[in-house]
């Protein structure tokens, strides 16, 4: 059987394959729940849990009125299942998800196909039927044996590769070049500082636009009403969120760095003054990020047309707009309780990110800022700084030489974004910044 880290791997595998990638939602669920096994907590899967913790409800959500758990598990189930069968057809053990539940389990692939075998419904002895499925039985069984024991020879082939590479040769590549400047300095570590949902969704329900002391003061809370301050006062942060901080803690330990994520609302002034940061979302969901816009290119503002946000740009060159926004998602009406607001998941339409490498306030250290207008973009712009072939076309649209440390940039990209995922992200614009990064001191 795997040992954890070896589970822990399989899953990187299987949510950074072409099933899984682009959606940020199935990735995060597949990624507690099999971390939630893996730390021997399988006892607190439960379908209110994760759909508090994961999927951004309410911690006192009624599963009995609101089945996003279960759609979204049987959408994992299919994932995983396409995955194992194609892509993943050479993994010996196979992750599955009983139906019933929400603890996955690492099968190996021959047992999971007995069982798949023995549960499967039966004709009757003798008949034409019996006779053509035990003929299929033993046709896959020889042929699947030919693919596990040539599957097995490649895995064992390769971990020794891997193995002996790792003893001699430093990571190369896009990776290094961006990511070995947060990690320059002994025992330095790289934080994190992910969003903080609630305050974003506060802000749209009120239509403001709060400054980052304005959010420090917590003057917000004064005067409204109890649902607005239940919703303003959960500490949650997106799927999206989630899972780029674990792919970047991922890419720290391939390159010795170490990683602490901190909630946004839990940040002082003092923290950024002294460390290599990672920003993940727009102002709007971490205010944080008003500290280095001011001096930057793109952006955020709220469109006055669509009452959406859109990416600013101050300095249109030839064939870029002043402005980069998404449509109106919102269906708005009047009830007894006040204003509705409810984003319209299904549709598809483009959107738009920013990724920007800054130098932090007259020091050394490292900053990066991961901003979209929405989670899919936000995940699309996490994507393009760990996944290697992404940061590849985005250092080579922005004119990066390689083989050299990645000088300071603003990068717009366009994303479509789709229902739980996106596609085709591309950078539309760029500029490559001087040292300074941060305005007012």
């Amino acid at each position: 059987m795997l040992s954890p880290e070896q589970k822990r791997e399989l899953v990187q595998r299987v949510v950074n394959s072409e099933e899984l990638r682009r959606s940020p939602a199935l990735r995060a669920f597949l990624l507690y729940i099999t971390e939630r096994v893996n730390s021997g907590r399988a006892e607190e899967l439960k379908e209110q849990s994760i759909g508090a913790e994961v999927l951004g409800r309410k911690p006192n959500y009624d599963p009995a009125d609101d089945n996003i758990v279960r759609v979204r598990a049987h959408e994992l189930r299919g994932r995983l299942a396409r995955y194992f069968a194609s892509e993943g057809i050479q993994e010996p053990v196979v992750i599955t998800i009983p139906k019933g539940g929400y603890a996955p389990e690492f099968v190996h692939r021959e047992a999971f196909l007995l069982d798949s075998s023995e549960n499967a419904p039966k004709a009757p002895e003798g008949s034409y039927g019996a006779r053509i499925n035990h003929w299929r039985f033993w046709s896959l069984a020889t042929v699947l044996t030919l693919l596990l024991a040539t599957s097995s020879y490649l895995l064992i082939t390769t971990a020794f590769k891997n193995r002996s590479q790792s003893t001699t040769l430093k990571p190369s590549g896009a990776l290094p070049e961006l990511w070995m400047q947060f990690f320059a300095k002994p025992n330095g570590i790289l934080t994190i500082i992910y969003s903080d949902s609630g305050i974003a969704l506060w802000q749209r329900l009120n239509n403001k636009d709060l400054s980052l002391g304005e959010y420090l003061s917590r003057k917000y809370l004064d005067g409204h009403d109890n649902e607005l301050l239940e919703i303003v006062s959960q500490r949650t942060s997106s799927p999206a969120d989630l899972n780029t901080s674990l792919r970047i803690q991922g890419v720290a330990a391939e390159l010795g760095g170490e990683v602490s994520a901190q909630f946004a609302r839990n940040v002082n002034a003092e923290l950024l003054q002294h460390r290599s940061l990672v920003l993940i979302g727009s102002r709007r969901s971490n205010p944080w990020v008003e500290i280095y816009e001011p001096s930057m290119n793109f952006q955020l503002r709220i469109d006055p047309k669509t009452q959406s946000p859109a990416f600013f740009n101050r300095s249109p060159q030839p064939s870029e707009f002043r402005t980069y926004g998404i449509p109106d998602l919102r269906e708005t009406s009047k009830t007894s309780n006040g204003q509705f607001i409810k984003e319209a998941e299904e549709k598809e339409f483009e959107s738009y990110g920013v990724v920007a490498l800054l130098k932090g306030c007259g020091s050394n250290q490292a900053v990066l800022l991961l901003e979209g207008l929405n989670m899919q973009a936000t995940q699309a712009a996490g994507d393009l700084v760990t996944d290697p072939q992404q940061l590849d076309m985005l250092l080579r649209s922005i004119g990066h030489k390689a083989g050299t440390s990645v000088a300071p940039f603003e990068a717009l990209f366009q994303v479509t974004s789709l229902p739980g995922g996106y596609d085709n992200p591309k950078v539309i614009a760029y500029r490559i910044r001087p040292p300074a990064a941060c305005a007012g001191g």
